[in-house]
């Protein structure tokens, strides 16, 4: 099986690759007549697309005006006319292109009366926005994460809209089916994350095929058995003493789990308090050095540079966090509770560790940069010890590893991570559960949790 379980590979530098481009549409003709409004109108949808094109080729970043109004055939006078600035554009851009996806999938599920059928509707209107307007999709699944903190938060309202239309589908069956809203979050996530690989890598031509096997596994969670995941979350696993940390904690508050003694580990422990305090490009050499008490020759014996030195830190803390799961999952019952137990255990390291926290914490690193590619890996680490944890007949197909690894991400990001500035909910269950229902069956993997806690 592919290890991809956990893996976030489309925000680890991964580079744009050509797509299908949809023209700026031409001026209209000069003539007597020209009512103002449809001018205006076809003004702002030629910058619209000339936003999407730009965007689409070389990012938010590399966005000018001169070269929008350009592309658009305008005046910088008409752009001002429209929109106050660069980022009005591109956040109305945005909103623009998710209307035009939220009609088209309300659309598709018109008069449909099978609450099974719905998420079929929905993944096949969704790739369908997709297949048709490529650059579009791309703007606003991937570009609108990467461009500042207004887009970010506008593309988190866009993905609370396709949340609350997939939960409607649902709840449209007689009687209602019961779906809480972590899965659907998750279940979202999912969908997201197959499309954005196939977008980041020139193969959105693929979705149509995998309507059949993504229907499946959308429905593979909705059930009376979900129900059960709220109660189950305010639970803790049970742990034995084998789950005590590696090392004696020195009580010096950063760099809990393991000893800071020798010039080596202390340099590691100013590398770990400058990154959680500050992220990544807080790092200088003499940085590091004045934290740990080290001379430039000290730090020259053990490190390359900076970025030695923080992957170095990162792959010490990470290989006490996957031995703190690795020790976690053999005291499940079997593979299911093993595997709850193991991502129970990898939410309280991680979370509790500023270092690896900010490494999972994407906001502190642009993509593409050192850290970046540092999560990646050890999200990559973690799939491959949990992957290979799985009996051959219990190991689900690439698709589903993709999808379920998108959801467990997103809501290990969203609801352990981020949310450490103040009290972070309990989700290790429901975690577990979009990881294990869709091979082992939705009641099998919650009976299995139950069992973990009932120690």
């Amino acid at each position: 099986m592919p290890k991809v379980w956990y893996q976030d590979s489309e925000l680890t530098g991964t580079p744009q690759v050509s797509i299908e481009r949809k023209p700026v549409p031409e001026k209209l003709s000069p003539g007597p007549g020209m009512d103002a409004s449809d001018v205006a109108a076809h003004q702002s949808a030629r910058i619209h697309r000339a936003m999407i094109e730009i965007v689409a080729d070389y990012g938010y970043g590399a966005v000018k005006v001169r070269e929008l109004v350009h592309l658009a055939g305008v005046s910088s006078a008409a752009f001002y006319k429209h929109f106050e600035s660069k980022e009005d554009c591109f956040l109305r851009t945005h909103d623009l292109v998710v209307r035009r996806a939220t009609r088209r999938i309300i659309a598709s599920q018109a008069g449909e009366e099978d609450w099974q059928k719905r998420p079929r509707l929905i993944f096949d209107a969704f790739q369908g926005e997709l297949e048709d307007d490529p650059a579009a999709a791309r703007f606003a699944l991937v570009e609108a994460y990467a461009s500042g903190p207004v887009a970010l938060e506008r593309a988190r309202k866009a993905e609370a809209t396709f949340e609350m239309m997939m939960a409607q589908s649902f709840a449209r069956a007689p009687g209602g089916m019961p779906v809480p809203q972590l899965v659907v979050e998750g279940m979202t996530s999912g969908v997201a994350r197959v499309a954005r690989t196939r977008l980041l890598t020139g193969r959105e031509f693929e979705l149509p095929k995998l309507n059949e096997e993504m229907g499946d596994w959308l429905l593979c969670y909705p059930g009376l058995s979900a129900d059960e995941l709220g109660d189950l979350d305010l639970q803790s696993v049970w742990r034995d003493t084998r789950l005590l940390p590696l090392v004696e904690p020195s009580g010096s508050g950063q760099g809990e789990g393991w000893a800071k003694t020798g010039d080596r580990a202390l340099i590691l422990a100013s590398v770990a308090e400058l990154v959680a305090a500050n992220g990544y490009s807080s790092m200088t050499p003499s940085a590091i050095r004045r934290g740990a008490g080290a001379s430039r020759a000290v730090f020259k014996s053990h490190f390359d540079g900076v970025e030695d030195a923080f992957i170095a830190a990162m792959e010490l803390r990470a290989g006490e966090a996957l031995a703190q799961a690795a020790r976690a999952q053999t005291a499940g019952r079997a593979w299911p509770g093993g595997l709850y137990r193991a991502i129970s255990a990898l939410c309280d390291q991680i979370a509790g560790d500023p270092l690896l926290a900010s490494v999972c914490l994407i906001d502190n690193f642009a993509p593409g940069t050192s850290g970046a590619r540092i999560r990646g890996q050890l999200l990559a680490m973690v799939a491959e010890q949990l992957a290979d944890s799985a009996p051959l007949a219990e190991q689900p197909t690439a698709l589903i590893a993709e999808a379920s690894s998108g959801a467990v991400w997103s809501l290990f990001h969203h609801h352990v991570v981020r949310a450490l500035s103040h009290s972070a909910p309990q989700v290790a269950a429901t975690l577990a559960f979009m990881a294990l229902a869709p091979v082992v069956g939705a009641p099998t993997a919650v009976a299995a949790i139950a069992a973990e806690q009932a120690e």
